[in-house]
């Protein structure tokens, strides 16, 4: 995926006919544009998920999408602070 997509092509691949779902997660702020990045897709992904499958309500989506965020976060720093270590050790 290169661009923006439109959040009812993504609703429609995920299977999602039912609006309802995205309206109870724009009321909490969440997807709110109409076009969405690659991650955001993949964010809409989780809380279709989250909501349909486990019955978490739209803000525990809010809650789950944002620690989510700061796990990934922390996962992409730990491993970049793991190469500048390994290549500082290699070094003459």
């Amino acid at each position: 995926m290169t661009g923006p997509v439109r959040i009812e092509e993504v609703l429609r691949f995920l299977g999602v006919d039912d609006r309802e779902v995205l309206r109870l997660l724009r009321a909490e702020g969440l997807f709110e544009s109409d076009e969405l990045s690659a991650v955001e897709c993949e964010e809409l992904r989780v809380a279709v998920h989250l909501v349909r499958e486990l019955g978490v309500n739209a803000a525990g989506v809010q809650v789950v999408l944002r620690l989510r965020g700061r796990l990934i976060a922390l996962q992409s720093r730990t491993q970049e602070a793991l190469r500048q270590l390994l290549h500082d050790r290699d070094e003459p």
